[in-house]
């Protein structure tokens, strides 16, 4: 493989990307309520990457088999989400916490990092891209939030 090729497999939208991870957070709180973890879980220092198991207590026979693996995988996604935001830089890690956890404004978010709004608006893009790169990483499931070439590659 020579390094255009190389180079071709890491060309992403980052646009697109960032929209992904976006639309991934605001979805981020019923998962992880579905893990029964609050989402304030990723503010914890302490990051494992053990597996986790989930107790599911006494499980009725007419329970959706879909929401039953939906609860099944959530523990696992709360659990890489943990894991891929502590390879992500402090101030992304800060940026998506304070956005997406504690729902704050853009405007707030600047004014707590000492930064212009237009310039957080800028890291977020960036942090939501580094989230990405980081949780594709995982080896738990696999979670890919890139878009290239126009095409979603969001599960794999």
């Amino acid at each position: 493989m020579d390094g255009s090729e190389l180079t071709a497999l890491f060309e992403y939208d980052d646009e697109q990307t960032a929209k992904n991870v976006s639309e991934f957070f605001k979805n981020f709180k019923r998962i992880s309520r579905m893990a029964g973890e609050d989402p304030s879980v990723l503010k914890s220092p302490v990051i494992t990457d053990m597996p986790v198991s989930h107790d599911g207590g006494n499980h009725n026979e007419d329970r959706l088999v879909e929401h039953a693996n939906a609860t099944d995988l959530a523990p696992k996604i709360v659990n890489d989400v943990k894991i891929a935001l502590s390879h992500v830089s402090e101030t992304s890690r800060t940026i998506i916490i304070g956005l997406y956890v504690d729902d704050l404004t853009n405007r707030i978010m600047a004014q707590r990092l000492g930064y212009s709004e237009r310039r957080v608006i800028d890291l977020k893009k960036k942090a939501l891209n580094e989230f990405a790169d980081s949780l594709e990483a995982q080896e738990q499931l696999h979670i890919n939030l890139h878009v290239t070439n126009g095409n979603e590659l969001v599960c794999g």
